[in-house]
């Protein structure tokens, strides 16, 4: 499947001609159209709902969850199965792309990104859970309508926020990319960012930070020409050089957004347009081996992934589900819009219209695992 992205045209000159750029750049991707990069459609959103087949692989009608009666978000979540469902409907997952989560630790603030397609602009918001459900979102109090922020994720300690734009910055490698910053939270309030930088910072693209407990750095780089998986080790209060994991991890294919477990037992990410996968970009799952060798990925199934976009992997605090963000929608959506136009309107206004949004999932690990060995 190919589909395109759209970029908002009111931007300023300078960044209409970046984006311009980038798309050049990323032309061997290109057979008779743009070929779907999931990066890319997510940055600038990015997605052309319309060039979407508009069905689910999933034979059963997706379940929600409860909108109140529980003291935090994860309290009923034991109770589902390993079927995927929208993550509080028409609360957190809504109308609006987003996509990418994070947690703080004690699991009650939830960090995502919001973004419009036709305004042009995508952003770090958040929502806390209070009194058995979820609060109004709100924005991190440094987005920019000018300057994206995207990919957020909150350290193990919960007082560090990293994310990737492309704002500049003194030492900022030539020409446009995206980068990692950082910003530190000091009492109860976000401080203003800084770039991550050293040898983090490549003339590539580099997005979706994530951190494990011992301070090692893990997240995806086009600096080789390819989207792929790195990591910098934490020694000495720096980071070291970037190392690629090996290539049974890092293939031809494109690999992005890695989700790490905290002591690096275990990795899902993303890879786009395998031929063993089911939609546009799918979730794979490995297990460390130690040694920087990791078992070969499997595709964790047609249950969590759909024949639409599927990415940005994160395990909730309690290890026990999968929250994702995807593009299916439940089944018989079209039909059922269509009847009316005041149903057509109801759907669009719906957290069921198409927009990327959030699903979670029981994640059994042991099977994974399992599965993973035996055909190690």
């Amino acid at each position: 499947m190919r589909i395109g992205c759209i970029f908002n045209t009111s931007r300023t000159n300078r960044i209409t001609m970046k984006i311009e750029n980038i798309i050049k750049e990323w032309r061997d991707m290109t057979t008779s159209n743009i070929k779907f990069n999931y990066n890319l459609c997510k940055y600038f959103l990015g997605i052309i709902s319309a060039a979407i087949p508009l069905s689910c692989t999933n034979e059963k009608q997706q379940q929600t969850l409860p909108k109140n009666g529980i003291e935090n978000p994860f309290q009923k979540l034991d109770s589902l199965g390993e079927t995927p469902v929208m993550f509080y409907p028409n609360i957190v997952s809504t109308a609006i792309d987003k996509f990418n989560t994070s947690f703080s630790p004690d699991g009650n603030t939830i960090y995502y990104t919001a973004t419009s397609q036709k305004l042009g602009i995508t952003g770090i918001a958040y929502q806390e859970f209070v009194n058995g459900t979820y609060s109004q979102p709100k924005f991190v109090p440094f987005v920019s309508f000018d300057i994206a922020t995207a990919d957020v994720q909150i350290s193990p300690d919960g007082r560090r926020m990293l994310f990737s734009t492309y704002e500049e910055y003194e030492g900022k490698p030539e020409g446009f990319n995206f980068n990692l910053w950082e910003s530190r939270l000091k009492e109860g309030l976000w401080q203003k960012p800084t770039p991550i930088g050293g040898s983090i910072a490549s003339k590539g693209n580099e997005f979706y930070p994530v951190m494990t407990k011992n301070g090692n750095l893990y997240f995806n780089s086009d600096k080789s020409g390819n989207s792929d998986l790195y990591y910098a080790k934490f020694e000495n209060d720096t980071y070291g050089e970037p190392i690629p994991l090996p290539k049974n991890i890092n293939t031809d294919a494109r690999e992005a957004d890695a989700f790490v477990a905290q002591d690096e037992s275990f990795i899902i990410f993303v890879r786009v347009d395998e031929p063993d996968g089911y939609g546009n970009s799918d979730l794979y799952i490995s297990f460390n081996k130690g040694g920087d060798e990791w078992t070969d990925p499997i595709n964790m199934g047609k249950t969590i992934n759909s024949d639409q976009i599927d990415g940005s992997p994160y395990v909730t605090p309690d290890g026990k589900h999968l929250l994702f963000t995807s593009g299916r929608i439940s089944p018989n959506t079209k039909e059922t819009a269509m009847e009316s136009y005041a149903r057509f309107k109801s759907t669009m206004t719906s957290s069921n219209n198409g927009s990327l949004n959030f699903f979670i999932v029981k994640l059994n690990l042991t099977r994974y695992k399992e599965l993973a060995t035996s055909s190690d």
